[in-house]
């Protein structure tokens, strides 16, 4: 599990925007040609986190999964992996039209690898973190208790402060607000405990692409041995601890883009996977 060294960012002048988050069924997937990242944001949180993912030469696609506030698909982590899968195919196969690589942190981290383990999906790469194979160790075993029986604007509120290392600006801070308070619970209770019935453990080390695993190390609900444990079940990933906390794209950008930049230069200059052929 080789540990990626922090490089010098490319201008920041040169770097494409982040594309405004959309809703996962109405992207057009094959209108986004060249290089792409797919950025998918934890259970719970607006897409707005990963607005300041950006690198030279990619366009980062932003995505809202659980849909408020009518979120009119099944949340649970296997269902949105699907659906993504099933979106992204015709794309990803296409060799002409760019790398797809996909990025998600907490839940978002496990629907990019669920993502990337379905069948005739030749992904360049999957970028995860703050997120583990499986939810034993979680810190906050209760959550999904809380969502259920109390589940107040202060509750909200304390969900949101614990996923930040320090506050995040005031800007981002209310559209985390709003976001949350207009999500249905019964959809953010139908993520947190799809988590929990997930182990991917055994399944990982089939992962046909490279994998690269960025860890906010002040993460309150996953600790650095989730992040170690779940780049020892990949074998191949390579891992990197920041110094952020549960949303470290927010907590530590310039470190997180330090990290992400070279793993995306790499997947550019490497030949995509081969689809799988059917049998």
């Amino acid at each position: 599990m080789p540990e990626t060294a922090l490089l010098p960012d490319a201008d920041p002048e040169a770097w494409p925007l982040s594309r405004p988050a959309a809703p996962l069924d109405s992207i057009d997937w094959a209108a986004l040609r060249g290089p792409l990242v797919v950025a998918l944001p934890g259970a719970g949180c607006s897409p707005a986190v990963l607005g300041a993912v950006r690198a030279p030469g990619w366009t980062v696609q932003p995505v809202d999964w659980a849909q408020p506030p009518h979120s009119p698909y099944a949340c649970d982590p296997p269902a949105v992996a699907q659906r993504l899968a099933d979106g992204l195919r015709a794309r990803v196969q296409d060799r002409q039209a760019g790398p797809v690589v996909l990025l998600g942190y907490s839940v978002g981290g496990v629907l990019a690898l669920m993502t990337a383990l379905q069948p005739r999906l030749p992904l360049a790469g999957v970028v995860t973190g703050n997120t583990g194979a499986h939810s034993r160790r979680h810190g906050d075993p209760g959550f999904p208790q809380r969502v259920r029986e109390a589940w107040t604007p202060a509750a909200q509120q304390a969900f949101l402060q614990a996923c930040f290392a320090s506050p995040p600006p005031p800007a981002l801070w209310q559209q985390l607000c709003d976001y949350l308070a207009s999500l249905p619970p019964a959809a953010l209770l139908q993520s947190l405990e799809g988590l929990r019935a997930v182990d991917l453990s055994a399944q990982l080390r089939s992962l046909p692409c490279p994998v690269l695993v960025l860890h906010g190390e002040r993460d309150q609900r996953r600790s650095v041995a989730d992040a170690r444990e779940l780049a020892a079940c990949i074998g191949h990933a390579r891992l990197q601890l920041l110094p952020g906390g549960h949303t470290p794209m927010v907590d530590c950008p310039q470190q997180y883009l330090q990290a992400l930049h070279p793993f995306l230069h790499m997947l550019r200059s490497t030949p995509p996977a081969q689809p799988e052929r059917p049998a």
